[in-house]
């Protein structure tokens, strides 16, 4: 990864500056829909070794790379990388205030003592989480051991691992190692549940591949399509995996609303692949060229040309399905595209309008603040904001969406976004939110959380409705 300093235009600085110059002259304008105001200490964070003033102090959430909310907006996980555990919540329903379930069933984690945490198999290095839609099952992406499953009480949101060989699936699994055996490359960074339930896809950092698994809606079992339709790779041979174009270092995926498409965000391709997906079968086909892939600099024939897709992280489609949304590492920046939603096509907005970018010029991208090393992304229950988790700004920055259009405007300062740094004339402060990999809404639209790799925690946001 390139190394990034944090910087500014002065033409953002001048306008920022000219806003607040204006605004002294009246009254300070009201909240607006979609920012964020985290809770107040110490509900406003739980952090691995939390003073319990400003955070609260919770366990298995150093290098905290993931979050994601239950269906019915009851419980929060969290992936600690460097704990190797997935640290479990229950979520106050008024403020959204987090706290860890007791233990042992506050965490599980890999070679768990039972007392503080859960004992769990195949939990080494989890950076990607899935709720099932039913919220029955929970799904974790492991980098360096492979993909783990659960069963999830719905009522108290504790994890059960599923007996062996069905609670984890391991590249080289099978054999005396407890997990079930997976074919292709499988270090699987990220993982989703299709919208029906049937379906499990992951993708694969190393291997530079997409898992493809059915999945058992009673037991939550995991079932990999026989070959080559359960893997799609770089270097695909048609017979063990299918080939694939686009999809150098995938990070993240999204399924279209309608099911038909889905689509990767791949760092060392500088793209999105797109993918046709079989409803009934859950088998993936990736589009003619160049419609198969969209890149930063495409070429038109192998790809689609776009412009601030430098090092994708996360891709997502919009709530209504007619556009598509990625950040990107390098480009410091939020990309949008229409959507085709019978062929799948994306087409980037025309410019300016196609991305907002840390040092946009007006011209290419748009101006925006708070995107150094853009990583993840979410959007509102409702589809009118987007939230965006940046590494080196530190923080979550808040976008306004027009839901026709699909543009994207930033919400004006000091709400277009909560930093580490924040001095509330550009961005508001925050607490536990450097280096933050990660964030989540809740299905209500009422809280933002997010996770914060360098402070070993969650961050907990109310949202303006």
């Amino acid at each position: 990864m390139k190394s990034h300093q944090e910087h500014r235009t002065m033409g953002g600085i001048l306008a920022v500056a000219l806003g607040l110059i204006i605004g002294a002259a009246g009254s300070a304008p009201a909240q607006p829909v979609g920012a964020l105001t985290q809770l107040p200490r110490p509900d406003a964070c739980t952090q691995e070794g939390g003073d319990g003033i400003n955070c609260r102090d919770g366990i298995g959430l150093a290098g905290a790379e993931d979050v994601e909310i239950s269906p019915d907006g009851k419980h929060v996980y969290v992936a600690g990388f460097q704990d190797n555990a997935v640290a479990v919540f229950a979520r106050t329903p008024g403020s959204g205030a987090l706290t860890q379930l007791p233990a042992p069933n506050g965490c599980v984690a890999d070679a768990g003592d039972g007392i503080t945490c859960q004992d769990a198999l195949g939990l080494f290095g989890p950076s990607g989480i899935a709720v099932s839609p039913d919220g029955a099952h929970v799904y974790v992406a492991s980098y360096a051991s492979g993909l783990t499953v659960f069963s999830r009480d719905a009522a108290s949101g504790a994890l059960t691992q599923l007996p062996a060989p069905d609670g984890c699936i391991a590249e080289f699994g099978g054999g005396g190692s407890d997990c079930t055996d997976a074919y292709g490359p499988l270090s699987p960074t990220s993982v989703l549940v299709s919208p029906d339930g049937k379906f499990v896809y992951t993708v694969a950092l190393n291997g530079d591949a997409i898992g493809v698994f059915a999945r058992s809606k009673a037991t939550g079992k995991l079932t990999q399509l026989p070959a080559p339709e359960g893997c799609l790779s770089l270097t695909g041979d048609g017979t063990t995996c299918k080939s694939a174009i686009g999809i150098d270092d995938p990070r993240s995926l999204s399924i279209s609303k309608n099911g038909k498409h889905l689509y990767v965000a791949a760092g060392g391709s500088d793209a999105i692949a797109i993918f046709r997906r079989n409803k009934q079968t859950g088998t993936l086909t990736q589009l003619d060229a160049p419609n198969g892939c969209i890149a930063n600099g495409g070429d038109g024939i192998t790809c689609t040309a776009a412009i601030g897709l430098d090092s994708p992280t996360a891709v997502l489609v919009g709530k209504n399905g007619h556009h598509v949304y990625a950040t990107s590492y390098t480009s410091d920046a939020l990309t949008i595209f229409a959507r085709d939603a019978s062929t799948g096509v994306l087409t980037q907005l025309p410019a300016p309008h196609g991305c907002i970018a840390e040092s946009g010029d007006g011209v290419t991208c748009t101006d925006g603040v708070g995107l150094n090393g853009a990583r993840g992304l979410a959007q509102s229950n409702n589809g009118r904001h987007l939230y965006v988790a940046s590494i080196l700004s530190s923080g979550v920055a808040a976008f306004r969406r027009d839901k026709t259009s699909g543009e994207v405007e930033q919400l004006y300062y000091p709400n277009a976004c909560t930093i580490t740094t924040g001095d509330n004339v550009l961005c508001r402060p925050g607490l536990a939110v450097s280096n933050a990999r990660a964030v989540a809404v809740t299905p209500n639209g009422r809280n933002v959380y997010l996770a914060s790799y360098g402070d070993d925690g969650v961050a907990v946001f109310g949202r303006k409705r």
